[in-house]
């Protein structure tokens, strides 16, 4: 957990209580947003950018290491496909991985991995409890562009394509809610779709965060055009 003790942004600088409380979208129409909404960096504390209120993606850059990979392998070769959907307290996460993983007896590091996160997300967001998707795929599970109506979501990629999304500019958001799956109508620009590295932790402002109705972040799962592709995602509260 050392590595995400400096999440926490400064007391006065966070909203507190609020993000626990809105349940809804404000009603206020959205202010312009700056050209760059997003923070991309390698530690812990560039994921605290997500309290700054221009920022609807903050990023910390990682990379998996050979233990975890031989952990996230071992899953897809298990007993039954995982497709892990679970919510409760973060003090209990651990003994459901145990429980649910098709291999977890090959799996200590990838259940750790998700533990610290866990209780990173319970650290940066003051929460008790979370919910918590873990699945292989081999199809994209949201393949168009959209917005999350939650606060804020963690994703990280274990295996395969990362996440995708749209910077602001390359992005029609009259188009969200209409069209048909797989049409690029939300997108303006194909070639400005970015993509999430493998491992890297991500996270994603969604239109219930406090004043930002009209602003999430648009994003899709990718194509998974051979194999697999092992995601998880991560709500407080």
């Amino acid at each position: 957990m050392a590595q995400f003790e400096a999440l926490h942004p400064p007391l006065h600088t966070r909203p507190e209580s609020r993000l626990a409380a809105s349940s809804s979208p404000s009603t206020l129409a959205a202010a312009p947003r700056p050209a760059t909404h997003w923070h991309i960096g390698h530690e812990a504390h560039d994921l605290g950018a997500i309290f700054d209120p221009d920022i609807s993606l903050a990023v910390m850059q990682r990379r998996i290491d050979a233990a975890l990979k031989m952990a996230v392998k071992a899953q897809s070769s298990g007993a039954y496909p995982l497709r892990m959907r679970w919510r409760g307290p973060i003090s209990d996460l651990r003994e459901a991985l145990e429980r649910y993983l098709p291999a977890p007896d090959a799996g200590a590091a990838l259940i750790e991995d998700i533990r610290v996160l866990g209780e990173a997300m319970g650290e940066l967001f003051e929460v008790k409890d979370i919910g918590m998707r873990l699945e292989m795929t081999q199809s994209a599970m949201c393949p168009r562009f959209h917005v999350d109506r939650i606060p804020v979501r963690l994703v990280t990629t274990y295996d395969g394509p990362g996440t995708q999304w749209l910077p602001e500019h390359a992005a029609d958001r009259m188009a969200l809610g209409h069209g048909q799956p797989g049409h690029q109508d939300i997108c303006l620009a194909p070639g400005e779709i970015h993509e999430l590295r493998p491992g890297s932790l991500a996270l994603l402002k969604g239109e219930c965060w406090p004043d930002n109705e009209g602003r999430g972040l648009i994003h899709r799962s990718p194509v998974v055009p051979n194999g697999s592709r092992l995601m998880l995602s991560m709500d407080p509260g």
